[in-house]
């Protein structure tokens, strides 16, 4: 949640510029914006047009689909009981409706859990085979941005900095800062 703050913040600051300090460059990816060299990437795309990223999905998508196909059966099994269960009602004692029931509840609860743990699963293996891509990926980010001399790379769907040439780190003296100007405990709130 901070990194997502933290990018918008940065983009934030970079559209609040004044525009005279733009307007002597061209807002294309890689090219000078006041003196500034400025790329954009789309990371969740290239991931998927790298052959690995191609080659996980292939692989994730076969396994899910055995799996759901199992679901479907549990699923459609449990359609049948329910079938037979309102065929037969009429005609069963109390005990064996409430024996039905249960059998088809905890069946029915079997079958959401299993789903469930379906999803969390395949969530699970798209995360990991997608941060190794992502590594290699963050990797040559900054060896194509050093070679082509940019000073900053962002993600072009979130606006996250991927790569910043020579940057000061603020952060410490920001902290600083903030707790001598507002310190902790107190109430006022800066009217500025």
């Amino acid at each position: 949640m901070f990194q997502k703050i933290a990018s918008i913040v940065i983009t934030g600051v970079l559209l609040a510029q004044p525009v005279s300090a733009f307007s002597q460059g061209k807002t294309e990816a890689g090219k000078t914006m006041a003196g500034l060299k400025v790329a954009v990437v789309d990371i969740q795309s290239a991931i998927l047009q790298t052959e690995q990223g191609k080659i996980a999905k292939s692989n994730i998508e076969k396994e899910a689909e055995d799996k759901r196909k199992e679901l479907l059966n549990q699923q459609n099994d449990l359609k049948k009981l329910d079938e037979e269960f309102q065929k037969q009602q009429s005609v069963l004692s109390e005990d064996a409706k409430l024996s039905k029931q249960k059998e088809f509840q905890t069946k029915l609860q079997g079958l959401r859990t299993a789903q469930m743990s379906f999803e969390q699963e395949v969530r699970q293996k798209e995360l990991q085979e997608t941060q190794k891509i992502f590594q290699n990926l963050a990797k040559l980010v900054d060896e194509i941005a050093k070679k082509k001399k940019l000073d900053m790379v962002f993600e072009k769907g979130s606006g996250a900095l991927l790569y910043a040439a020579k940057v000061d780190d603020l952060t410490e003296e920001l902290v600083t800062e903030y707790n001598s100007k507002y310190k902790a405990g107190n109430d006022k709130v800066s009217k500025k």
